[in-house]
């Protein structure tokens, strides 16, 4: 395996989650050291870590949270606090055996009121975590996780210790924040950030105390201080139901939240108290899906200027105007419209090859079908698009996503589409299935976004992913997404550089409601000299936009719209006002943009039609 801090820079990584909540529910009681079950019950402690492995984690804890000799005096283990580390990463290393997962010494607060208490219990507080880090470095960890740590003073002296006797072995630190989002003493995520960073720690962070909520809005203030930021929340609040202590837990939420994090900007996320390797399972697509190499952090003007290598065997790629009608009424300089349609969870086909001969008769230049959107189970969207351009007669865009093939299925996919004569394609990475209604349908992510952009632009050229020649070539207009409101702006400048690099031709942008918002945007993309197509979801009611507002990652409606909204509630009168919101929008950024792409809720084609009525106006 890579260096930890290598892999961690290359892509995101995924923690495990609770160890002491699993073993609490397999039936060890609250009383009995959990860190002494290393000696007395080493299969149990193996056993969850395999579950966790199993899970898809990165990174698995040794089980010595609580494996400090001030820690282990109040259950009689002192003497044993070297026996119980030594086998806690014994333990750790056999569950891993022939697994690419990282061994994570875990340290926690050794008890003692740090901050204020005398220099003789400090001296001892110092001493107790010198002893266990020493141990689980000569044990042999990956690197050493410093965790649920409340004072400041002692996480600092903690991270000082593992620096002088930690053989340059990378140091993680995380606190608990309190309901208020500050943690001890009122330092604010940021300050904290800086404060650990300055100690020493290679990654910063925040575990326990909190459920995904709260946590989400500190990892993302400690993202800011431009230190690696790892975060694992506890599965919600703890309650006593019937004299057991549990947490409340939704793992789909997990998957949702990691998704958000890491598009903030985090990088190592995982589960803390009540969680499972169920929430850890619903994190790995998440994990899978968002994966960025470190680039600069804004677009360079050079970007534009530079071009794919070429291979000796490549051919010419096929004249942009010449791709498809859509390219042509691009490269001509003309407004065009596309309209996005639902695969049907059927067979019947008739009423959205319908839809699509209207939005012909309406003026729409183009028809895209989605690929499983939100990971739901639908029709093939090639079988779809080959239908409509034979039915209805009308040019289609065809979504290729990551998501449900791997590289060779992939190829097949667009090789099979340029047969039946599709010449659109917009490359997307892909929901992951945890959020849809098959959560245990396995990802593929062989490849993201960028990946499948440099497969679809080297089959333009008539080459293999291998870079070996192909009988003919392809003569694919290459489409990608962006998210203007994305949470981590910087990182989607730096994945749209990486997807001009990569062959990407167009811009379709997700819905966006704040034209300085999407004046920013268009202002910063300028040097990739990409045409744009602003995305329009008229939205449908009050209740639609808050939720819109609140839980999709990258998407920012302005509370002036959302007042707008609020005053007409929902029914007919709610989607006419979401029309006008949206012919507003269209209007007001029609002179800096190519085109405009539709999202009409449910299908309804009355409202994309509306939408354009503004044009002719």
């Amino acid at each position: 395996m890579k260096p930890f801090l290598d892999a961690l820079r290359d892509a995101p990584l995924l923690w495990d989650g609770a160890m002491g909540s699993l073993l609490y529910e397999r039936g060890v009681f609250l009383t009995h050291s959990f860190d002494e079950l290393n000696l007395s019950q080493p299969e149990l402690i193996s056993l969850v870590h395999r579950d966790y492995i199993d899970a898809g984690a990165d990174i698995i804890e040794t089980n010595t949270f609580g494996a400090n000799r001030v820690a282990l005096a109040k259950h009689g283990y002192a003497e044993k606090t070297t026996d119980i580390n030594a086998a806690a990463v014994r333990i750790a290393r056999q569950a891993r055996e022939g697994r690419d997962v990282y061994l994570a010494g875990a340290v926690g607060p050794t008890g003692i009121e740090f901050d204020d208490a005398a220099p003789r219990e400090q001296a001892r507080a110092r001493d107790a975590i010198e002893e266990q880090v020493g141990t689980l470095v000569q044990a042999g960890v990956d690197l050493l996780l410093l965790e649920t740590f409340v004072h400041p003073g002692e996480i600092e002296a903690a991270i000082g210790v593992t620096r002088a006797i930690g053989a340059g072995i990378p140091v993680v630190a995380q606190v608990v924040f309190g309901p208020d989002g500050l943690a001890r003493g009122g330092l604010s995520p940021r300050d904290v950030a800086r404060r650990l960073a300055d100690a020493g720690a290679d990654v910063v962070g925040a575990n326990c105390g909190a459920g995904p909520p709260e946590l989400f809005d500190v990892g993302t203030q400690m993202v800011s201080a431009g230190v690696p930021v790892s975060v694992q929340p506890n599965a919600g609040l703890p309650r006593v139901v019937e004299g057991r202590t549990i947490y409340i837990a939704n793992p789909e939420h997990f998957g949702v939240f990691a998704r958000r994090l890491l598009q903030a900007g985090v990088r190592l996320v995982g589960g803390c108290c009540g969680t499972t390797p169920e929430h850890t399972r619903r994190m790995l697509g998440a994990v899978r899906m968002i994966g960025a190499r470190p680039l600069p952090t804004r677009i360079e003007a050079s970007a534009s200027s530079r071009a794919p290598q070429r291979s000796p065997c490549a051919k010419k790629s096929v004249p942009f105007s010449e791709r498809s009608s859509l390219a042509a009424k691009l490269a001509a300089g003309k407004f065009v419209v596309s309209c996005e349609l639902s695969a049907p969870a059927g067979t019947d086909t008739q009423k959205t090859i319908a839809a699509a001969r209207r939005l012909k008769e309406g003026g729409v230049d183009v028809v895209n079908i989605a690929d499983g959107p939100r990971a739901t189970a639908r029709m093939s969207n090639l079988a779809l698009c080959a239908l409509i351009e034979r039915e209805a007669g009308m040019e289609t865009i065809l979504h290729a996503c990551c998501r449900d093939h791997n590289l060779l299925g992939l190829v097949a996919h667009l090789l099979g589409a340029h047969a039946l004569g599709i010449r659109n394609l917009v490359v997307i990475t892909g929901d992951p299935p945890k959020i849809g209604d098959y959560p245990f349908a396995t990802p593929v992510y062989d490849v993201d976004s960028v990946g499948l952009l440099r497969v679809a632009a080297d089959l333009n050229r008539g080459l293999d992913p291998g870079g070996k020649e192909i009988a003919g070539q392809s003569s694919f207009l290459l489409a990608t997404g962006a998210e203007p409101g994305a949470l981590d702006y910087d990182r989607e400048l730096r994945r749209l550089e990486m997807k001009k690099e990569a062959g990407a031709e167009l811009i379709m942008t997700q819905p966006v409601y704040d034209a300085r918002l999407m004046e920013r945007f268009l202002e910063d993309i300028k040097p990739l000299g990409l045409p744009v197509m602003l995305g329009l979801l008229p939205l449908a009611s009050h209740r639609n936009a808050e939720f819109l507002h609140n839980t999709v990652p990258g998407m920012r409606i302005p509370g002036e719209i959302r007042a707008r909204m609020a005053q007409v509630g929902s029914g007919p009168a709610a989607r006419s006002e979401g029309v006008r919101i949206a012919q507003e929008a269209l209007l007001a950024m029609k002179p800096r943009v190519a085109g405009a792409y539709i999202m009409p809720p449910f299908d309804r084609v009355d409202s994309a039609l509306e939408i354009l009525h503004a044009l002719s106006a």
